[in-house]
């Protein structure tokens, strides 16, 4: 009688153990997937043509967009730095142990990847091309449908972006995670879905205040080909695809910071430490596994319904149309008109018409000359 009855105590805990063992493992695959897919990119991008400095073009910056870039692309590099440095390289030299933060940082870093591939298909955002640069990865990209010639592509910003995700990304999730906090202490009774959509309320006007009034006057990017603008006759035209797609996955990663377990750990992580092998390896399949997390958070909360949007692009407006150093993949400089819905897709894979948009060029025109000041 007693074996009957102790048979069942003693598998339990196996079988409660072994599913996060199981589910830690799938995120940490998911997250090793997603380094070895960046690294064949960013190999087939740095060994080919579009590893090249796009040219800001021949329309003068105004003197204070200049002072404002240069401080943000000092600024941000040493910020994220400090962010690294604070929640990863201090508490793996102290602890051996990186908390979950820190793990956000490293995914938030790796996630800096992403941030140009809704413009896979088509173009509807614009990066500063004064802004130090190498053209991006974005053509490099297996299938990629969006033109571009290493002199007209995607100008990423690698002082601009890396940084800024690291350190705006964490410091909103962890804004996120305190207004759920503060949101359970005023109603213990709210479910998870309920908090989750507090966060969102409050991300949607956070994003459009920070990114649209305050950050994009600046002409770091831009998004010209957005839906439903404000501010829509200006180079800095917000649009409200923008606004809810970023409250979306801020609200995401808030999400992974606040709902875990009595450990601290997020949904990804749980049971990483049942696989021994010492610290470094936990700490590396917990890294692995966040980063799978937060990519798949972004690759469907942003990346995907904004690819569609980059695929249905509104028309961009004569005020960008007039800056060299914004619109470059379209317009005077590239020989070809800018997205619009009366303008057909230009597919990069039509070589003299997609890539260099020659025959594409002489039926659908550049409609406006740069301003040369």
């Amino acid at each position: 009688m007693s074996t009957a009855s102790s048979a069942p105590t003693r598998q339990l805990p196996v079988a409660v153990g072994e599913r996060p063992v199981v589910a830690v493992k799938g995120w940490a695959a998911l997250g090793a997937a997603v380094l070895a897919f960046q690294l064949f990119v960013l190999v087939r991008w740095i060994s080919g043509p579009y590893f090249k400095s796009v040219d800001p073009g021949p329309t003068p910056l105004p003197g204070w967009m200049k002072v404002a870039l240069t401080f943000w692309q000092i600024v941000l590099p040493i910020a994220g730095l400090v962010i690294l440095y604070r929640f990863v390289i201090r508490p793996w030299w102290r602890e051996r142990r990186i908390g979950l933060d820190g793990l956000m940082v490293v995914a938030f870093l790796v996630l800096s990847f992403d941030d140009p591939l809704s413009a896979y298909i088509g173009h509807w955002y614009t990066y500063n091309a004064w802004q130090v640069n190498m053209g991006s990865w974005v053509n490099s990209l297996p299938g990629a449908l969006t033109p571009g010639t290493p002199t007209h592509q995607v100008a990423y910003p690698l002082l601009i972006v890396p940084g800024a995700y690291m350190v705006i990304f964490l410091l909103v999730t962890m804004m996120g995670a305190t207004i759920m906090r503060r949101a359970k202490a005023r109603w213990p009774g709210i479910p998870r879905l309920g908090l989750a959509a507090i966060c969102f309320a409050v991300m949607v006007p956070f994003d459009i205040v920070f990114e649209g009034i305050v950050f994009m006057p600046m002409g770091s990017w831009e998004y010209p080909g957005g839906h439903v603008k404000i501010f829509a006759g200006t180079y800095h035209a917000y649009p409200l695809n923008e606004a809810l797609t970023t409250g979306l996955i801020f609200t995401m990663f808030a999400c992974i910071k606040y709902f875990t377990n009595d450990r601290g750990q997020s949904l990804a992580e749980r049971g990483a430490e049942q696989l021994g092998g010492g610290p470094v390896r936990v700490t590396a399949v917990r890294a692995l596994a966040v980063i799978g997390l937060v990519t798949l958070a972004m690759t469907v909360g942003y990346t995907i319904p904004n690819t569609w949007f980059g695929a249905h692009s509104t028309a961009w407006n004569r005020d960008i149309q007039t800056r060299s150093y914004l619109t470059y993949t379209c317009g005077e400089g590239a020989g070809i008109a800018c997205p619009a819905p009366d303008i057909p897709l230009l597919r990069n894979d039509n070589r003299d018409q997609g890539a260099n948009g020659r025959d594409f060029g002489r039926d659908y025109p550049p409609q406006f000359r740069y301003n040369r000041g």
